[in-house]
């Protein structure tokens, strides 16, 4: 399998080349289409050749131009089952955060959230924890990871690779999300991840990792680059 990633603003899109197929792993913010099209061009992968638009959770940064996305390549869009849902509730666009600054955020988040419309996830095919996707062209399976949200998936492959969406973030070190729905999940997933031992460690924010650095995860301030040395 070969690994494209397309990063917008913050967040990374990738793309996932196997022998039967590619996957797109999420579809970035509004207006990353273009960055797509162009990455996915620029490593000879044709529309056609996208089989699958998987979204890891419902939150804007990641699904915003999901829609676009899909006018090029026609391909289906797929997300956890509880994703389009969650998405429908401005409380679960931005969760609680674990730092002032994140705080400050999120508040200013709902107290504008009226202002604008709320711009739901609309999915073609709902996934389930366990769920292959190799009749998509890649050999790799779906992985339930709620903690940043409830309805955040991971991306295992047969290789020893894992797309973690919003799980971690790696900066500059690999960190817990500012952001953070539920506690208690987030361990949960966290130890499943650990537990799987993979080789390489992909994240929707920053870069990717090898997997022995789970072995430490620092706290959620350590996001904020210019404290790391």
């Amino acid at each position: 399998m070969e690994i494209t990633r397309i990063t917008v603003g913050e967040t990374n899109c990738y793309l996932l080349q196997g022998q039967g197929g590619t996957i797109l792993l999420d579809a970035g913010p509004a207006g990353a289409a273009p960055a797509i099209m162009v990455g996915a061009t620029s490593n000879g992968i044709r529309p056609e050749d996208i089989k699958l638009i998987l979204i890891t959770h419902g939150h804007l940064d990641h699904y915003g131009d999901a829609k676009a996305v899909q006018q090029w390549c026609g391909a289906p869009i797929a997300a956890h089952r509880d994703a389009p849902g969650a998405s429908q509730r401005a409380r679960n666009a931005v969760p609680p955060a674990q730092t002032v600054r994140g705080s400050l955020i999120r508040w200013l988040y709902l107290l504008f959230s009226p202002l604008f419309p709320v711009l739901p996830l609309q999915a073609d095919l709902l996934l389930d924890d366990g769920d292959s996707l190799s009749e998509y062209g890649v050999e790799a399976r779906i992985v339930s990871v709620p903690g940043h949200s409830p309805d955040s998936l991971a991306v295992v492959t047969a290789e020893g690779d894992a797309f973690v969406g919003d799980l971690l973030v790696n900066y500059t070190v690999p960190s817990e999300p500012i952001y953070l729905w539920n506690r208690e999940a987030w361990t949960q997933s966290y130890e499943r991840i650990r537990e799987l031992e993979p080789r390489r460690i992909h994240v929707g924010h920053g870069e990717p990792f090898n997997g022995d650095k789970l072995a430490r995860i620092y706290p959620a301030r350590y996001q904020l680059r210019w404290w790391v040395r």
